[in-house]
């Protein structure tokens, strides 16, 4: 039986409004589109891409319509797509090693690559495909064609950009923070208005050494940004021979990791607080409390030991079956505002891509859904149960079926649904025996409603959204 490894070979086949075959049963409410994002190319004749992060983007769009299930999947055809197929180059990508002049260019000049790789959003009433330069795509919804990059309504600099956006549930502004390299190296938190695609800058602070960074947290009055200790100088960039983007960052663990925690409504850094080194790529969902007269942030993110969870995705690694996938355990860390030392517990072992109903964004939630990452011979999807109310906590259910990896886990609530819940998981798994893949639908409990087996196999992505109809 293959293994893994077979989720990192090329697709280049593509293929529009495929009714797909479903065995058991659809809910007949669910009525939207799940779009996935992800990189699905890092081959082409002799040029390879060096790290997973940098195969080129590849959309697929699953619609559902009483039941039925139709597929589409498309390569933008990006200025990274014409570099890497017609001049066979990755460069400029996060770990690349192609020319030092590029990354300068591409980095400090505001010419980023558009290989929008990571996860998608609705931004001014477009659907966006992004990635961690400003350079995100309008993307047709039914081709999943690039329309061009999207024009921010505003005047921002920004280098280095969060792709993990997040959605106030009150107001529908998207929240996010990017770096701006320069002499003056500064994190800034932003805000999308609902409608719009300008930028507003709410809050900033400067700093040193700039970390890699790829997601936060959001709670109805705070932003926290989770700072590991992977930094970098920015003159390292302009060195020739540097390596790629992500070569620059050193791990310095005695810094420890940093939690920056802003007022959303004026911006303030209200507090900083370091706990011993861990990195991490995911923040699941985050609230705040009063506990003992102060004000408790809780942040649940998925942690490792050190920077190996980045620095060891080689494509040479993970298509050779040697590399494996790095075990982070789901942490819960409370932050206290008044000053008092932050603390963390261990929520569930061995688990990644941690998602939760949209209903209970930035509000005290029972379940996080994810994806195991113990890969032996296939993978399992997890609920964690999360809810200091319960007897018992940690992982409560799981999906599993021999020679299948499970992908990202997409809660979608029921309309009418009463418990957190009700609703659907929907996630694209790889069958690794077939060589193809399909998309499962199961219910909160993981139990399997339905399958829709897919023309091909999609290699491993990373994040997707599902969008009601309407």
């Amino acid at each position: 039986m293959a293994g893994y490894e077979a989720g990192f070979r090329d697709l280049t086949a593509e293929v529009r409004d495929r009714d797909l075959p479903v065995e058991g049963t659809v809910p007949a409410w669910l009525d939207g589109s799940l779009y996935r994002n992800g990189p699905a190319r890092w081959t082409v004749g002799d040029a390879e891409a060096d790290h997973w992060f940098d195969g080129l983007a590849h959309l697929t769009t699953f619609r559902f319509d009483d039941g039925a299930v139709r597929y589409t999947n498309r390569f933008p055809r990006t200025e990274a797509y014409r570099a890497a197929v017609e001049d066979g180059s990755f460069a400029g990508q996060f770990s690349s090693t192609d020319g030092y002049l590029s990354r300068v260019k591409s980095l400090l000049d505001g010419d980023a690559t558009d290989n929008a790789n990571v996860h998608v959003a609705r931004i001014g009433g477009e659907l966006v495909a992004l990635t961690e330069t400003p350079n995100w795509l309008r993307i047709d919804p039914e081709t999943l064609e690039s329309k061009g990059t999207l024009d921010y309504a505003d005047e921002l600099t920004a280098h280095h950009v969060t792709a993990h956006l997040r959605r106030d549930p009150e107001s529908g502004a998207h929240w996010g923070y990017f770096t701006k390299f320069g002499r003056r190296n500064v994190y800034v938190l932003f805000r999308i208005p609902e409608g719009t695609t300008r930028r507003e800058r709410v809050g900033s602070v400067r700093v040193e050494k700039p970390a890699y960074m790829h997601s936060f947290a959001l709670t109805p009055e705070h932003a926290v940004l989770v700072e590991p200790p992977l930094v970098t100088r920015p003159a390292k960039f302009l060195l020739p021979g540097a390596g790629g983007f992500i070569d620059n960052y050193d791990w310095e663990p005695d810094r420890g990791t940093r939690f920056l925690i802003f007022r959303r409504d004026s911006g303030e850094l209200v507090r900083e607080t370091t706990v011993p080194a861990f990195f991490t790529f995911h923040t699941a969902n985050a609230f705040e409390r009063e506990r003992d007269g102060t004000t408790e942030l809780v942040v649940d993110l998925v942690a490792y030991d050190d920077d190996s969870a980045v620095t060891d995705l080689s494509m040479g690694a993970l298509r050779g079956g040697n590399s494996g996938f790095p075990s982070g355990e789901l942490r819960r860390y409370r932050l206290p505002l008044d000053g008092e030392e932050a603390t963390h517990e261990q929520l569930a072992d061995e688990v990644e891509m941690p998602r939760f109903s949209p209903e209970v964004h930035t509000r005290e939630y029972e379940h996080a859904f994810a994806q195991s990452t113990e890969m032996d011979g296939g993978n399992a999807l997890v609920r964690v149960d999360v809810s200091e109310e319960g007897s018992e906590r940690g992982i409560a259910r799981r999906w599993e079926e021999p020679g299948v990896y499970s992908g990202e886990p997409i809660f979608v609530p029921h309309p009418d649904g009463g418990a957190e819940a009700d609703g659907v998981v929907l996630s694209l798994c790889l069958d690794a025996e077939a060589e193809r893949s399909l998309l499962v639908v199961l219910d909160g409990d993981l139990t399997e409603l339905a399958r829709a087996p897919l023309p091909h196999a999609v290699p491993f992505g990373f994040h997707g959204e599902y969008f009601p109809d309407g």
